[in-house]
């Protein structure tokens, strides 16, 4: 996280995740949303591109969600480091393994309201893509 976060400190990334064994430019959420990657980082300013153990959040989708201090308020999120552009990094657990289904349901409630909307739906291409089964726009 240290690295990452010196990385990305003096930058303003759109879209960043650490997430186990997904090492490609389609997001767990692009998955199960049947969302083109290109169209999905063209709305990354928009809508934030998925969630995972480490996310990284765009300025312009921080600040509709509150701020940093609102995300770290949130209680979904073990570490909530702002980056000097505005954007942040959020760690769900201290480990990859504390990755729950229950510490990913609160990352999802916490970060809906900049999420695409959309019915998710398992994809038989990708059996072990993990993500919640509802919604967004349905979270309030």
């Amino acid at each position: 996280m240290d690295f990452l976060y010196a990385a990305l400190d003096g930058s303003s990334p759109l879209f960043g995740h650490i997430e186990w064994d997904d090492f490609d430019e389609l997001t767990n959420l692009d998955t199960v949303l049947r969302r083109n990657p290109r169209t999905s980082l063209r709305e990354g300013r928009r809508f934030l591109r998925g969630y995972a153990w480490v996310t990284v959040c765009p300025a312009e989708l921080v600040t509709r969600l509150g701020g940093a201090a609102a995300l770290e308020d949130s209680g979904a999120f073990h570490r909530v480091l702002p980056l000097r552009a505005g954007g942040v990094l959020l760690q769900a657990s201290a480990t990859m393994g504390g990755y729950t289904e229950q510490v990913m349901e609160r990352v999802f409630e916490a970060l809906a309201p900049v999420l695409p909307p959309g019915a998710p739906r398992p994809d038989p291409a990708h059996p072990d893509t993990r993500f919640v089964p509802r919604d967004a726009a349905t979270v309030h």
